[in-house]
């Protein structure tokens, strides 16, 4: 799903183009954040999603989006200061784990 040159988080840090790894969860990680409008984050078991912001009602919100056996799934992710490590590879398993139920 995610393009080339697209910004990805992967074995904690957020990996962008000629630049130094930002680690997730610290100052910079959240400072990204508020001015990105998309990143693909990648498991250590190699599952990916994307997750891009969207502005609803005034606000700006994340939703993750996995596409598996051709379905897209998608999932409320939260605003920007809730993206930390534990919530995105939690999200991966919701959204991973939604076709079984």
């Amino acid at each position: 799903m995610a393009q080339e040159g697209t910004p990805v988080v992967r074995g904690g840090y957020l990996h962008l183009s000629g630049e130094r790894p930002i680690p997730l969860g610290s100052a910079r990680w959240f400072s990204w954040l508020e001015t990105a409008c998309l990143f693909s984050y990648h498991s250590s078991c190699g599952r990916r999603m994307t997750l891009r912001q969207e502005k609803r009602r005034h606000s700006s919100y994340w939703y993750a989006y996995l596409k598996k056996e051709r379905r897209l799934h998608n999932a409320y992710a939260g605003r920007s200061a809730a993206l930390t490590s534990e919530r995105l590879a939690a999200l991966l398993e919701q959204l991973w784990q939604k076709e079984k139920v």
